[in-house]
Formats: C-alpha cells, structure tokens, sequence
C-alpha cells in the first residue's frame, strides 16, 4: 500500500477517526463501514479476536486491505490484566510486578521485545502503551498495577525502554493517559475523576515522564479525568479542553507528535452531547484521533459530523491539514516504509518463550479496558 497523492474530503477525516467493530471477522457490514468512514486506524478489542493466532492475522491483513489508506491497526497490549493476546500468547508481567524487579530495565526490554514480536506477527502496527500514570498496585484509579510505580523518575526510565524498544521493531508505542490518571478516584470507563492536584504538583511528578519522553514517543493518549487546577472548571474531561491538549500538552511541553483521545464512547463522557459534537470538541482542543470504540451509529455520526465541520469552518483547513501532516509523516515512517511482515507460528512461539523466560505471571483482577 502507498499513500495517495491527494486525499477526497471523505478520507480527510476519516483520517482522524480511531474505530472500533463488533465481531471475529470481515463482514459485509464491517466492509462497508470502511469503505464508507475510511478510518484512519482500527481498533481490536477482545471481542474482536478468534482464538486461532492465523485467522487472528488473516482479520488483520483483510482490514489492512479494505482501507485505501494505509490504517494503523491498533490494540491494548500493556501486559498483566490488559492483555488482548492472552489466549496467543499466555500471562504476561505487569508494569508493576516489572518495575518492582531488580532487573527491571533488562525485564521491561525483553516485554516489549516480546510484545512487539507478537503484535507484528499477528499484523498489528500500534499499540496503546506504556502506562505513563504514577500509581501503586492498591490504588483506586482504575491503573492500579498497570504502572511501572509511583515515582516519576522510576516511569519514565521504564517506559522510554519500552517505547524505544518498539518502535525499533515496527510497532508504534503510545503513552498513556496525559496529564495523568494517578491521583485520580474512580476509573474514568464509568465515571469522570476530578483531580484537583495543583498544576505546578502535576507538573513536577506526574508530567514529568511526558516531559522526558516528549521526543521518544511518537503518539499520546489524552485522557478523560477533569484537573480544575489547569482547566479553571470541574466538568469537562481533559480529552476536550484546549487548555491541556494545545496549551499545556503541545505549547508547555512542546509536544510535536501525534495527540489520540481515549475512547470517547466511555462514561467519564457525556454521551448526551452526541458523538458529532464529542468530536468536533475534541478535535478543536488539539487531538489528531478521536477514537470511537463500538457504536457504527456514533462512528457514522461522528464522520458526517466532521465532514459539515470542515466545510462549514467550525474545522478550519489550516488546523486540519496540521493534524494530517502528523498522521501522514508517521504512517510513511512506520507503516509505508516498513512491509508487513509474514505470519509465522515460529513468530508467536519465540514470542511466547521470551515472556515465559521473564518467569510466572499470574493475573489477578478484571481488565478494566474491555469492551464486551
């Protein structure tokens, strides 16, 4: 696949849609529904995924070949209790149980090599980590042990490892959930957290990982908790405020590489707004992605919503061709310039004994991410 020399109105913004689906194959609805939306990325959930690694990779490629643009193909593969390869690819390490261990540098590279090998093989180019938020196991945040810990330092060494690591093996890592979910109470899937830590509190701990990788970390992942300290209000999630996307996130911390929303089909979002106006509001506050996980009519609605922006000028062309640029630059350097490699069941069991050379993994919890 190559990237066209020019792009219809349609596929300009559907460049911007990150989509999820239901179901464990192509179907003539799915179909449709690309050829329709012409996603720019396209998102597997549990539900998505047959338990046979080489049908797994044949859902992969006939996606990969329906869109005309070239989709990044996403997943959560942190490790632990958010683990979509589960069944391919058996328990996994948490962030916490690896930045506990007195190899944890060594530890956190051979996961992500691990990961990395399995999600190519298996014909995926993008994946929704590390885990960026400051937190310790016990902590009512819906992150818990997904983190590497709760210092700062500790975090950002850990996840510029992993994300180093994968992006030199083709895979493009994603830190997760700016500004930070760690002092948040409640787990933004059902509710939205007001975290009223003071913005130069936050800046000191819980951007400081964000600062540190602002260059090694090719997209980030707003998050949807409210922080009043740098917002000046306590109902708006972050994934639609200005003022954390484009004045904290891009203009203080100077960040330059691509801005995804989580999933703006999650409680902690007035879903009474529609998905149209969601995300119209998120793209007007910076983000490049804007990710609708399961609903096709919130997928319809957001694409037909976006095209009446761009040509009514609520979407502005000089900040839609900014966000294109972005999306343009990293998929000719992660996904034009790199072919896809071939399945191999070679592939998934070197990939299956490097994580079993990382020792036991037990998993306890349910995976907050999932979408039934």
């Amino acid at each position: 696949m190559s990237w066209p020399r020019r792009l219809t109105p349609v596929q300009q913004v559907g460049q911007l849609l990150w989509i999820g689906f239901e179901g464990t194959s192509l179907t003539s609805a799915l179909a449709r529904l690309l050829r329709d939306v012409q996603p720019g990325a396209v998102i597997l959930f549990g539900r998505n995924l047959p338990p046979e690694a080489r049908r797994l990779r044949g859902l992969t490629d006939a996606i990969y070949r329906t869109v005309a643009i070239p989709p990044f193909i996403a997943l959560d593969q942190e490790g632990g209790r958010v683990s979509r390869l589960r069944t391919t690819i058996g328990p996994t390490l948490t962030g916490a149980a690896l930045g506990a261990r007195g190899d944890a540098p060594r530890a956190v590279r051979r996961h992500a090599e691990a990961s990395a090998l399995a999600l190519r093989t298996l014909g995926f180019n993008v994946n929704f980590a590390p885990v960026l938020d400051l937190s310790r196991p016990e902590a009512d945040n819906g992150i818990g042990d997904r983190a590497y810990g709760d210092d700062p330092l500790t975090v950002s060494r850990l996840a510029g490892i992993f994300a180093a690591t994968h992006s030199r093996a083709g895979v493009v890592p994603v830190g997760k959930h700016f500004p930070g979910l760690g002092p948040a109470v409640g787990d933004t899937h059902a509710v939205l957290p007001v975290v009223r830590t003071p913005r130069a509190a936050l800046l000191r701990r819980d951007l400081l990982p964000y600062r540190r990788l602002r260059r090694a970390l090719p997209m980030v992942m707003i998050g949807h908790a409210c922080y009043p300290g740098i917002q000046d209000r306590d109902d708006q999630p972050a994934s639609l405020s200005a003022a954390i996307v484009t004045n904290l996130l891009r203009g203080t911390l100077d960040y330059r590489g691509l801005v995804l929303t989580d999933d703006l089909e999650m409680g902690a979002i007035d879903q009474t707004l529609g998905a149209g106006a969601l995300a119209v509001a998120a793209f007007r506050a910076g983000s490049d992605g804007l990710m609708f996980c399961k609903s096709e009519e919130r997928i319809r609605g957001a694409a037909a919503t976006l095209l009446e922006a761009a040509r009514d000028g609520r979407i502005t062309p000089a900040r839609l061709r900014a966000s294109l640029r972005r999306i343009a630059a990293l998929k000719r350097r992660m996904l034009v310039a790199r072919r896809r490699p071939r399945f191999t069941a070679g592939g998934i069991a070197r990939a299956r004994a490097l994580f079993g050379d990382l020792g036991p993994a037990p998993v306890f919890g349910a995976d907050p991410t999932a979408r039934p």
